[in-house]
């Protein structure tokens, strides 16, 4: 009987070994890997997979993304998802802190890296002299009191990667929680410039390899992983493949453009997302390759939107460094565990809900993180649990900067948005996005008392979280005219009016300059 527990010397290191490696070996398979896409200034509508449930309007009229389509096939798509700021370092301090603009204080595109104060000071600047505002110059690096997706990973055992675009300096990725990384990147290794090959437009293809690479040793160190694709795509000068190009200008919606700024930016942009879309596809067959869909969050999204041409009636008003729908409302799409094919959900969601959301997925307790965020985990909606706390919340987005708009802030709560612009704050605007997508009726005279809570929800926010304020220029020009909404940014209708106008122009200057070399 005795020689039933004599062992040797290997069979008692084995089982050491094996009741050691055991619970680490099941604690890494049972959390979830976590990819993240990030695309750089995607409209709205910037694939061919309706965001809006049967509307036709939120998809491409030419663009052909089928594996991002595939990704919607697998898993929800938000109708109403939105950026944090109408452009990119800001949206993407965000992402990485789970704070609103307003918190986090990088809240515009400027006084990067070290040059960067460490405290928000107000300075009138030569074109702004004579403006109506004073701005608060933004902070323009990562602040590094704040935590980030990768710092929380890691506390859970996470191997982390970023590759691609940074953008929110702080010294780099190696500084904010990540293991692998390309360095304290901005938006100059994404542009033609900037020794890319041919082969490898806006660096998409080397970029995804990385990534593929980094998802192969964690699996077979058998470590969950969280890796971030941060693109340059469609940021810029447009890159992609020549064969992708040619074949893309002989679409029928892209050939019928005709030539001009519409046709070039329609196929230069719509290649580009092509090219992008086959290495979503190489991801996802890596995926299935090694056996581990089944347990991979895959999200994709942009950083901002951008008001392009569409081939189609403009459905968003704004553009990008606005807070107008197209300036923030982006595509949103997430497959994995438990999220059910082929879905839509139409709670108003917002990019600072990433981290909780991540750090739940990763095994951690949202609640826990109180209010060191600005952001609510979205996993109850992935997982079409209990939605309540998502009926009526409010997002907030502040831009107190004049730089490319005017100093604006705004909140969004249930169907309805309210703005304030900050020269001319007794005019606030109030939209019902439900009935209104392109923001054209003002309801605040309508509907006063709904302006007046929802401007008291804002101005509340922004106290709460100390945010800065434009403040008033005692050597303003009055004699110019204050900021008008619908002059200085225009509705959808105005625009498009502009624009024919702007054509019909350019059509009569070149008639007359062809009669004139013909009569000279």
């Amino acid at each position: 009987m005795n020689n039933i527990f004599m062992m040797t010397k290997w069979q008692l290191v084995f089982f050491a070994a094996y009741f050691w490696i055991s619970p680490h070996f099941s604690h890494a398979a049972s959390k979830p890997n976590i990819i993240f896409i990030l695309v750089d200034d995607m409209p709205w509508w910037g694939t061919s997979v309706p965001q809006k449930e049967n509307d036709p309007r939120s998809t491409s009229a030419f663009r052909v993304t089928p594996h991002v389509e595939r990704l919607a096939q697998k898993g929800m798509t938000f109708s109403n998802a939105y950026a944090a700021a109408g452009m990119c370092a800001p949206s993407r301090t965000s992402i990485q802190t789970g704070l609103s603009p307003a918190r986090h204080l990088f809240s515009g595109n400027s006084n990067f890296g070290e040059s960067s104060s460490s405290e928000v000071t107000y300075e009138v600047k030569r074109k702004n002299r004579a403006a109506y505002l004073v701005e608060p110059s933004p902070l323009g690096s990562l602040n590094p009191k704040f935590m980030t997706i990768g710092e929380k990973l890691q506390e859970q055992g996470y191997a982390t990667a970023h590759l691609g675009k940074w953008h929110v300096y702080g010294g780099g990725p190696s500084l904010h929680g990540y293991d692998v990384h390309n360095g304290e990147t901005s938006n100059e290794e994404g542009k033609p410039t900037s020794g890319i090959e041919p082969d490898d437009p806006k660096r998409i293809f080397s970029m995804t390899k990385e990534g593929m690479e980094f998802i192969t040793n964690q699996h077979k160190a058998n470590k969950p992983f969280y890796v971030q694709l941060s693109h340059y795509v469609e940021h810029n000068k447009q890159m992609s493949l020549e064969n992708t190009l040619a074949e893309f200008e002989k679409i029928e919606a892209v050939a019928a453009i005709g030539e001009g700024k519409n046709f070039k930016e329609a196929s230069t942009h719509g290649a580009a997302v092509k090219d992008l879309d086959t290495s979503v596809g190489m991801l996802l067959d890596h995926l299935e390759k090694l056996g581990i869909t089944d347990r991979t969050y895959v999200v994709f999204t942009s950083d901002n939107g951008k008001d392009l041409y569409n081939g189609k009636d403009s459905i968003l008003r704004g553009d990008k460094w606005w807070l107008w729908e197209a300036g923030i409302r982006v595509p949103f799409i997430v497959a994995g565990p438990d999220i059910p094919g082929a879905t839509y959900s139409s709670h108003n969601i917002v990019n600072y809900d990433l981290l909780p959301t991540f750090y739940e997925m990763a095994g951690g307790d949202p609640a826990s993180l109180g209010d060191q965020v600005d952001g609510k985990s979205l996993l109850p909606l992935f997982r079409n649990q209990d939605s309540s706390s998502f009926e009526d919340r409010s997002v907030y987005f502040h831009y107190p900067h004049l730089r490319n708009s005017t100093a604006h802030s705004a909140v969004i709560k249930g169907d309805y948005k309210l703005y304030t612009f900050y020269e001319i704050p007794d005019k606030p605007q109030l939209f019902n996005l439900s009935e209104d997508l392109g923001e054209t009726d003002n309801l605040a005279s309508k509907m006063p008392e709904k302006a007046q809570l929802l401007l008291a929800d804002l101005q509340g926010y922004l106290d709460r979280v100390g945010a800065y304020l434009p403040k008033v220029n005692d050597n303003a020009d009055t004699s110019k005219p204050r900021f008008n909404p619908d002059k200085d940014a225009p509705t959808i209708a105005q625009r498009l009016s502009q624009q024919s106008d702007s054509l019909e122009g350019s059509k009569d200057k070149k008639k007359n300059k062809k009669k004139k070399q013909q009569e000279g």
